[in-house]
C-alpha cells in the first residue's frame, strides 16, 4: 500500500511508517482523529503518541487486536502513518555523540556507551521523582522503561533529546500478552506526521489534529470508551 506519491518522498530511510489499531463499537465511523488511535499502553505515556513500529510487531499486534476485539465484543481497524524525518536513519549501533545528526532511535540498536547513557538519564529522572532504587532496576534501562512506560519521557524531554522525532523500543501494550515494539511520537514533533490512512477501511477519513498538550484525565472519543468498557473486563 503506497501512502505517499511525490518522488521526494520514496526515500525510506526519511520516513518511519507506524501503525495503531483503533477500537469501536456498532458501525464503523465516517472519521478518526490519528490523536484518538494511540495504542493502549500498561501505562500512560504523558505528552508522546506510541503505535506499533517494526513488521513483526505489527503482525503480533493486530493479531492480539483482533483476539482482544473478539474477546471484548468490538469492532476494530488498522490506522497506517507515516513520520517524516530531517535526517536519515543511523544504519549503524547509535552512540551517544550520534544522536544530534538522527532523529530516530531505536533501542533495539544502540551501543553500550548508548545503554549507560539511558541509565544516566533514568537515574536523575528517578532522584528528581524521589523514587526508591532498591524497587528500579537501572542495571537494565530497557527493561525498567517497559515495566514503566511514563519513564520513557525522560529520553524525550533530555537535552540533545527533544528533535527526536520517534523513539522506538519494546514496551508492554494492555491488548497483547507479549512485548510489542512501539514507536513514540513527542506531540512536541507531531507535525511530522504525514499522511494517515485506514488499512482495513479505506473509505474512513483519518485526521491530522494535534492532541492538546496538556493532561486530560478521560478522552471521550469513541475508542477510549470502547477501550475503558473493554478492559474492565479483561
Amino acid at each position: 500500500m503506497t501512502l505517499v506519491k511525490t518522488n521526494e518522498k520514496t526515500d525510506s530511510q526519511r520516513f518511519i511508517e507506524l501503525s495503531s489499531v483503533y477500537f469501536y463499537e456498532n458501525a464503523a465511523p465516517r472519521v478518526i482523529a490519528l490523536k484518538d488511535c494511540s495504542l493502549p499502553t500498561k501505562g500512560p505515556i504523558p505528552g508522546a503518541f506510541p503505535a506499533l513500529y517494526g513488521f513483526q510487531s505489527k503482525q503480533d499486534g493486530f493479531m492480539a487486536a483482533r483476539a482482544y476485539a473478539d474477546k471484548n465484543r468490538l469492532q476494530f481497524t488498522v490506522i497506517d502513518f507515516l513520520v517524516k524525518l530531517d535526517q536519515k536513519q543511523n544504519p549503524l549501533m547509535m552512540k551517544p555523540e550520534d544522536l544530534g545528526q538522527h532523529d530516530f532511535i531505536t533501542f533495539h540498536r544502540i551501543s553500550r556507551k548508548m545503554v549507560d547513557e539511558l541509565k544516566n538519564i533514568l537515574e536523575k529522572r528517578l532522584e528528581q521523582d524521589g523514587a526508591d532504587f532498591d524497587e528500579n532496576d537501572l542495571s537494565k534501562p530497557v527493561q525498567l522503561i517497559m515495566q514503566r512506560p511514563e519513564l520513557i519521557t525522560a529520553m524525550m524531554n533530555e537535552p540533545g533529546w527533544e528533535h527526536m522525532k520517534v523513539i522506538a523500543y519494546p514496551a508492554k501494550v494492555t491488548i497483547s500478552e507479549k512485548p510489542l515494539t512501539i514507536g513514540v511520537v513527542p506531540f512536541r514533533n507531531w507535525n511530522a506526521i504525514q499522511e494517515a490512512t485506514c488499512r482495513l477501511n479505506p473509505t474512513i477519513r483519518i485526521t491530522l489534529d494535534p492532541p492538546e498538550l496538556r493532561k486530560k484525565k478521560v478522552d471521550t472519543a469513541p475508542s477510549a470508551r470502547a477501550r475503558e468498557k473493554s478492559l474492565r473486563v479483561v
